[in-house]
């Protein structure tokens, strides 16, 4: 198995009627219900009642699924330009006012509502690994902003540029 490094998108799925919930309001259909962005090969950023340091070996075991990535063109000092950015977010509590935007241009079909609503302080768990992206690289997983991206969009980036992507671990029916 390869050691896992900064930047390194985490996808798990954890509760199935938050998958489901999603993907009553998407148009296609929505597998993963959390992200995280790996900060070294222990610890991974992520943004759940608060935006966090977590254990990835606790995440791992605790998830149903999971699928672990790694954005091939990612350097050295982009990896840490988000070493350096994550911490300005830590300790923030969930991005609940960016959810339900992301809710409404769900319902609506549109990027509008978030686009809209750039506040770096307020993150769930995809806007959050955007924004380290695009912090970092100016990346647009899905040409999506990161104001708006949710982790089907960073999964869809994934399926439809491949070769821009290395998948790292994989555990589970869904993957």
């Amino acid at each position: 198995m390869k050691k896992l490094e900064t930047g390194d998108v985490i996808f798990t799925r954890n509760m199935d009627i938050i998958a489901e919930f999603m993907d009553f309001f998407q148009d296609d259909s929505c597998y993963w219900t959390h992200i995280l962005i790996a900060k070294n090969e222990f610890v991974a950023w992520e943004a759940s009642w608060q935006v966090r340091e977590s254990n990835i070996e606790k995440v791992l075991n605790k998830s149903k699924d999971w699928k672990i990535i790694r954005f091939k063109a990612l350097t050295e000092s982009q990896r840490n330009i988000m070493k350096d950015s994550a911490p300005i977010i830590l300790n923030q509590p969930y991005g609940f006012l960016r959810f339900f935007l992301q809710f409404l241009d769900q319902i609506f079909c549109t990027n509008w509502f978030t686009k809209h609503f750039d506040s770096k302080y307020v993150q769930v768990c995809s806007s959050f690994g955007a924004w380290l992206y695009w912090v970092a690289c100016e990346y647009r997983f899905n040409g999506v902003p990161w104001e708006s991206c949710d982790p089907d969009d960073i999964e869809d980036d994934q399926l439809a540029y491949s070769e821009r992507y290395e998948i790292i671990r994989l555990k589970g029916e869904g993957v």
